[in-house]
């Protein structure tokens, strides 16, 4: 078996008590091999030497509704985005530059803002690292960058709840809250942290069940690291980047599974990049202009690929943009004027396609606000 770079570090993470075996499948295209790391789980690897085709994918094969959003112009509801949730009726934007969360509906009216700036009660000093909106029960859970040893916990009108108290400061968090209302958080945990863990479950009460302690490769000694979570697929998947695998947690059974990971053989320098996963794909974004590979899980194929956006005038779209469920792209004005005067200037740009975009042009305000195109995700083999 071809050795795969890291794979040890997979194998003491996962505790294989069994020779791990690779197998490929007939149907595949030779870029993949499969490494079962536990009875049942197995580990994807893609080799980046071997992609090198390029495809186009439509958007709507992904997603199973488009909506395009503008967000209304009062001054109170100007933001600067650092991050989306998107919800069936909500949209929550994480703001850049320590400004506090705000919740909007899917017309584009401001609804509340969420929380606010400080040190008091209910209150966020450090930025918002991630955050879960439950429409269900009407609840919105914030996480901070760093330093606190707690989940806020708001109600859709903005309005302070609760906390949930957690045993160690945490550092970067991801969270998920699951059906039960069971609270999920995956952090870095840090060498010098009394209480170490990289996993922890807490009730729909803020009342501790379980943990799951980091073995060594976990550990981190400062921030240099980054932790990324994007909630497309059931179960917890998240990619830690001391770790370059994609690891899923279950809650159920307390354990960390290796999901995916690139190879990158022996290049010269390792490209930097990004997992994602969705329903069908495992996305890699490979950063400084060298393009997101696309692997499909159900084909076993690689390749390169273009989002066409193929229900607003076939323009491109960014093929990573994929969180909690939804597709997103913003735009401010002036942005989106520029690619749609550059779609129109194409000799492929249909008659439909130019109706489509002219009219988009002339109904947009350069003065006004922010402009989202959003996709809800459609579930595996729809």
């Amino acid at each position: 078996m071809k050795n795969i770079k890291g794979f040890s570090i997979v194998t003491v993470l996962c505790t294989v008590l069994v020779t791990a075996s690779c197998s490929t499948s007939p149907k595949g295209d030779g870029t993949l091999t499969f490494v079962e790391t536990d009875t049942d789980n197995t580990l994807t690897v893609c080799h980046f030497d071997q992609v090198k085709n390029t495809i186009d994918i439509n958007l709507s094969d992904l997603v199973e509704e488009f909506k395009i959003v503008r967000f209304e112009d009062s001054d109170s509801a100007f933001f600067k985005a650092n991050g989306f949730c998107i919800t069936d009726h909500y949209i929550g934007i994480r703001q850049s530059d320590n400004l506090p969360f705000l919740l909007f509906t899917h017309d584009g009216k401001l609804k509340c803002q969420v929380g606010a700036i400080g040190n008091g009660p209910g209150e966020y000093s450090w930025s918002i690292y991630d955050e879960v909106i439950n429409e269900k029960t009407k609840e919105i859970y914030l996480a901070s960058f760093a330093f606190l040893p707690k989940i806020l916990v708001y109600n859709t009108d903005g309005k302070f709840m609760r906390e949930i108290a957690t045993k160690e400061k945490l550092s970067k968090p991801k969270i998920e809250v699951d059906s039960d209302r069971d609270i999920t958080i995956i952090h870095m945990p840090f060498e010098n942290n009394k209480e170490k863990f990289l996993a922890a479950v807490h009730d729909k009460n803020g009342s501790f069940k379980q943990e799951l302690k980091p073995t060594p490769n976990f550990l981190q000694r400062d921030f240099n690291q980054e932790i990324f979570a994007y909630h497309n697929v059931p179960g917890f998947s998240f990619f830690l980047t001391s770790n370059d695998t994609l690891f899923h947690y279950n809650k159920d059974a307390n354990k960390i599974y290796p999901k995916f990971k690139m190879d990158f053989g022996e290049v010269s320098e390792t490209p930097m990049h990004i997992y994602n996963e969705i329903p069908d794909y495992y996305l890699i974004a490979m950063l400084w202009g060298k393009g997101v590979i696309a692997v499909n899980k159900e084909k076993q194929t690689s390749n390169y690929a273009k989002l066409i956006n193929d229900f607003f005038g076939h323009m491109e779209a960014p093929m990573f943009n994929f969180c909690n469920g939804w597709f997103y792209q913003m735009f401010e004005p002036e942005q989106l004027i520029t690619l749609i005067e550059k779609r129109l200037a194409d000799s492929d740009c249909s008659a439909e396609d130019r109706k489509q975009l002219e009219t988009m042009l002339e109904s947009i305000d350069e003065e006004g606000n922010n402009i989202l195109f959003m996709g809800k995700l459609k579930q595996k083999g729809k």
